[in-house]
């Protein structure tokens, strides 16, 4: 990281320890397998007054061979959390495993998915756990499947006592009569991830405006069933096509690099030659489009979201922590999105 902009996150600290208090739960995401946060990390988290931090636990995917559902990509906590942190255990659950129709399918899911959980928080002080979340892209074809096991996770001795939390996509918020209401406590917006990747064109699919604006038009996020927090992307990546295909993600490609890609338009470059990058062979021709969430964006987004404040105090979250991406932007740039909410 810019040793600069290091001394910067660490600094600051000292310089705000006496701001006023805030009225959200300030929070990231924390989306890697190992936790061990590093010096920009905890900086960061001190600076800008977290108080939560949502860590993915693990993801339940789909095995084709055994046909049955695995935990894969458990995480590795090599750090203890600060204590000043409430800690949400974040379990990611494939939209396939809920293709098995078996009438038990449901609680059987429930009493694994509470149980290997349980185990992963074992080292994690309970008073830190107050609300758990469930993070699926459920269908109209698989709401009813995964629904029932929202039931019965509720049921399991892990969850007794806490909070669940579900998070909502942009579609399941417009299409509220066929995607259906969790049966959950609270929903965690995911206000991200709005357009067609795959899609070729000079378009951001991460954040854009137009289609954030059609999703929650006026009041639907004001008139959703469950009190919704809101998580905003800093992310980044390089969508790679080849004759219009879509062919994958890459990310911090050297796309400044004239000899190597030409500007075509806002978000696209061409590439001028053939060349490996990233283990990836690169022909002349293919198109990168480069997504980003720029503050200013971030800014818009967050003032078209806070019109439609529901009446709680609502966790603003960032999705992700990681010192690469706090690289791209300032103390001042963080802060002013989070005060938006306030």
């Amino acid at each position: 990281m810019n040793i600069r902009k290091l001394l910067l996150w660490c600094l600051l600290p000292l310089c705000m320890a006496c701001s006023r208090p805030r009225e959200t739960d300030r929070a990231f995401y924390y989306w890697k397998q190992r936790y061990e946060p590093g010096l920009a990390e905890n900086a960061a988290l001190r600076t800008l007054h977290v108080n939560r931090l949502y860590v993915k636990c693990f993801d339940v995917s789909w095995n084709d061979v055994n046909r049955t559902a695995v935990p894969v990509a458990l995480a590795d906590f090599k750090t203890p959390f600060p204590d000043s942190l409430q800690v949400v255990p974040v379990v990611f659950l494939m939209n396939e495993i809920w293709q098995q129709k078996d009438s038990g399918w449901a609680q059987l899911m429930a009493e694994r998915t509470a149980s290997l959980l349980a185990k992963q928080c074992a080292r994690i002080p309970t008073r830190q756990i107050s609300e758990i979340q469930l993070d699926c892209d459920w269908t109209r074809t698989s709401r009813d499947q995964y629904f029932s096991f929202l039931h019965h996770i509720r049921q399991q001795p892990f969850f007794a006592g806490r909070q669940i939390s579900a998070t909502i996509r942009m579609h399941q918020v417009k299409y509220l009569g066929s995607s259906g209401v969790p049966p959950v406590d609270k929903g965690l917006l995911m206000c991200y991830n709005m357009g067609d990747l795959r899609k070729p064109g000079d378009h951001n699919s991460i954040l854009d405006m137009d289609a954030l604006r059609a999703y929650t038009g006026s009041d639907r996020i004001s008139n959703y069933p469950l009190s919704l927090d809101l998580a905003l992307p800093l992310f980044e990546w390089d969508v790679l096509f080849r004759n219009k295909r879509y062919t994958g993600l890459l990310r911090q490609l050297p796309l400044d690099n004239r000899r190597l890609f030409r500007k075509d338009g806002q978000y696209t470059y061409t590439a001028l030659r053939d060349t490996a990058l990233q283990g990836v062979l690169i022909r002349q021709g293919d198109v990168v489009r480069h997504e980003s969430c720029p503050p200013e964006l971030l800014q818009k987004a967050a003032h078209h979201l806070t019109r439609q404040r529901q009446p709680h105090k609502p966790a603003i979250i960032f999705y992700h922590l990681d010192p690469i991406i706090l690289q791209k932007y300032s103390v001042h740039e963080l802060e002013t999105i989070y005060s938006i909410f306030e």
